[in-house]
C-alpha cells in the first residue's frame, strides 16, 4: 500500500469555493457503495487509455479501507497522508463509516497516458457527516501545499518515498490536487492527480499515476465526476 500511497501526487494554486449542498440532509436511499466506484469504460474516458480493474473490489466496511500507515513512523507528517494517498484508514477510522469499497485499474504498456488509478468509496452515517468530512479535507490539503511527505518501507534497503502536495483546487463539491512522487533511490519524479468529491453520505476518492511522458490534468477530477453522478437521487 505504500506504493499506491506514493501514486498520489502534487503542484499548488488554491481556488476559493464551497461543497454542493453542503449540510443539506436528503432521503436515504439504499445502494451499494460497489455501484458507485467507475467501471473500466469510465476509467478509460477519464484517462485516455485502456485501464481494466485488477481483481475484484474490495467491498465491506471501513477495514476495507488500507490500513499500512498509522503513524509518524510510517509516514510524516501524518496529517497530510490523506492528501497524497487514497481513502487511508487511519484518515477515515474516527468518522461514522457505514460501507466502503476500493478498486485498483492499471495499464503498464509503453507509452500510455495514464499507468494506474485506485478508487474508493466511503459511505458516511449522513449527509451533514460526509459534508463535514469533506470540509475538513479542504482545509487539511490547504495546510498541506507544499509539503512532502515522507513513507517509510522499513526494507532491507532503508527505501524512503516522497510525495509533495501541490495545485490544490477546490471545485464545488470535487477536491484536487497534483502529488509528486520520488524516493531515495533516484527514480525519476512522476506526477500524481488525486481527487475527492462529495455528494449526500458519500465520499469518492481518486487518484491516477500519470505516465512518464504525459502531463497532469484533470483525469482523477472526470472520474469523481462519473463515480458521483452515480450517487441516487431522490423522486
Amino acid at each position: 500500500m505504500l506504493s499506491a500511497a506514493v501514486l498520489s501526487g502534487g503542484c499548488v494554486r488554491i481556488v476559493d469555493g464551497s461543497a454542493s449542498r453542503a449540510g443539506a440532509a436528503r432521503p436515504a436511499i439504499t445502494m451499494s457503495v460497489k455501484d458507485i466506484l467507475p467501471s473500466a469504460d469510465e476509467v478509460r474516458a477519464a484517462v485516455g487509455n485502456d485501464m481494466p480493474a485488477h481483481e475484484s473490489p474490495l467491498v465491506g466496511g471501513i477495514d476495507v479501507l488500507p490500513n499500512g500507515i498509522r503513524d509518524n513512523n510510517d509516514a510524516a507528517p501524518i496529517e497530510c497522508i490523506g492528501a497524497i494517498s487514497v481513502a487511508p484508514h487511519v484518515v477515515y477510522e474516527k468518522d461514522p463509516v457505514t460501507a466502503a469499497a476500493t478498486q485498483t485499474y492499471w495499464n503498464y504498456d509503453f507509452g500510455v497516458a495514464a499507468s494506474s488509478a485506485h478508487a474508493a468509496v466511503i459511505k458516511l452515517s449522513s449527509a451533514p457527516d460526509a459534508q463535514r468530512l469533506f470540509a475538513s479535507f479542504v482545509q487539511q490539503w490547504r495546510q498541506c501545499a507544499g509539503t512532502t511527505v515522507t513513507m517509510y518501507t522499513h526494507d532491507s534497503e532503508s527505501t524512503e518515498l516522497y510525495s509533495k502536495v501541490s495545485d490544490v483546487n477546490l471545485h464545488g463539491a470535487t477536491l484536487s490536487a497534483t502529488v509528486l512522487g520520488w524516493d531515495n533511490h533516484h527514480t525519476p519524479p512522476f506526477p500524481v492527480e488525486h481527487a475527492i468529491g462529495v455528494d449526500s453520505e458519500f465520499i469518492v476518492d481518486v487518484d491516477v499515476a500519470v505516465g512518464v511522458h504525459a502531463q497532469a490534468g484533470t483525469r482523477a477530477v472526470e472520474i469523481v465526476g462519473a463515480m458521483l453522478r452515480k450517487v441516487p437521487r431522490p423522486n
